[in-house]
């Protein structure tokens, strides 16, 4: 086994990049379809939207579990390993979710997608933070977040062929099962991505998990586990609680059809990729604490601008649609550079899915608290409440946050067990 030359460090730097991309976007793929299937399958499986406020409550709490367990995982094997275990996983249980034949198992198949789910987000950022700069991480984290907007706009490609064709007691099974597709991706992504740093030769790295689980809570980095976590329930608060509900608001409150829900979306998802791709200039100029803020009030604001603007013009619309993705995707960009800077390598992987996934789990409560309050105050006037509170939430933990800006997150005994060749 030999070092890597620098011409080979950059190429598995892009194969890295590239493994994380399809992860993150494959995973956008098959979770936004969720959104759109839901409008279908609630009447087949005689589900309300409160039942679908619990299922979705449920399996983005299942992601909590998975991510600690596989963010553990990719400490101790590896971050390319655990991700192809993922990418296959949530494949898998999205296609088996076109099988549910009532609530339980639509429920069952959905919290099993968001085990996997919950892992492959904290193992493609810990993979690609370990290979960039200071000085571009945070717009490299952001491009990877950014796939998200791409693999939704799949979805949303996908929605709109397969409910034109098909009638829609059919076509949200068809739409799940296309979901198994990204598994195939992942052969690609064992093959040729390798860590940067060599976990499974480094003695230190091989730690108990109760170790690893110890040191997320001592200490100072007690402080900054709780806080990313905080961080965690408000930026994903206000993510799940605007675009789960989505295409079910533009189809039931503002009466759009298939074809106008598709579109509007498309208009989100342009404003989303935006958001996402901004925030990372944002976050290498401006700094982390600067850059979340920003997009926090932003989004505060423009959740409540597309619920409270009554609708007047196709041209009004378009805008703030396309604000709302811009806020509401673009305060969720910079998570992949901060999180990994708030961690050490040797239990980045694990304290970056603790607080991500865990921070998911008590946000979770947002879009069930959606779907309950729904059915009292309507819709809109749900999302908006929970959106707001939700970025409150997320500015609160800035305070306790430190800035973590141009922060080297590999040491120099960690650089000599870097990519190696045999």
């Amino acid at each position: 086994m030999s070092v890597a030359t620098d011409a080979e460090h950059q190429t598995y730097k892009r194969r890295a990049v590239i493994s994380a991309s399809l992860g993150w976007g494959l995973d956008g793929f098959t979770w936004t379809m969720y959104g759109f299937a839901l409008t279908a399958a609630l009447p087949v499986l005689n589900m309300t939207n409160a039942d679908a406020g619990w299922v979705t409550a449920l399996s983005v709490a299942a992601s909590a579990l998975g991510g600690v367990i596989f963010g553990n995982l990719a400490d101790r094997y590896g971050r390319v390993r655990v991700l192809t275990w993922v990418i296959i996983g949530y494949s898998v249980f999205t296609g088996l979710t076109a099988t549910a034949q009532d609530m339980f198992q639509f429920m069952m198949w959905r919290i099993l997608e968001g085990m996997t789910f919950g892992g492959e987000w904290a193992v493609g950022a810990a993979l690609v933070a370990e290979y960039s700069t200071p000085k571009y991480r945070g717009r490299l984290l952001a491009f990877i977040q950014s796939t998200y907007a791409i693999g939704w706009a799949a979805s949303t490609a996908a929605y709109l062929v397969v409910f034109s064709l098909l009638e829609p007691e059919i076509a949200w099974r068809i739409l799940f099962v296309i979901g198994i597709l990204p598994a195939f991706f992942a052969i690609w992504i064992r093959r040729n991505a390798k860590d940067a740093v060599t976990l499974a030769e480094n003695p230190k790295q091989q730690e108990s998990f109760r170790n690893r689980w110890s040191k997320l809570f001592t200490g100072a980095q007690a402080k900054r586990t709780i806080f990313a976590t905080v961080l965690g329930v408000g930026v994903q608060g206000v993510y799940y609680s605007v675009f789960v509900f989505l295409p079910t608001y533009l189809r039931d409150e503002r009466g759009l059809s298939i074809v106008g829900t598709a579109s509007y979306t498309w208009v989100a998802i342009v404003g989303s990729f935006i958001g996402y791709v901004s925030s990372g200039f944002f976050l290498d100029w401006w700094g982390r604490r600067r850059t979340f803020l920003f997009f926090f009030i932003g989004s505060a604001a423009s959740v409540s601008l597309f619920v409270l603007t009554p609708v007047a013009q196709n041209a009004l619309d378009v805008l703030i649609i396309l604000v709302l993705g811009f806020f509401a995707s673009g305060q969720a960009g910079g998570t992949g550079a901060y999180l990994s800077e708030l961690f050490p390598t040797a239990i980045r992987g694990t304290g970056q899915a603790f607080s991500y996934n865990f921070g998911r789990a008590l946000a979770a409560f947002g879009p069930l608290t959606v779907g309950l309050m729904a059915e009292s105050i309507g819709l809109g006037s749900a999302i908006m409440t929970i959106a707001i509170i939700g970025a409150v939430i997320g500015i609160t933990a800035l305070v306790f946050l430190p800035e973590t800006k141009d922060s080297v997150i590999v040491d120099s005994s960690e650089e000599e067990k870097s990519v190696t060749t045999p």
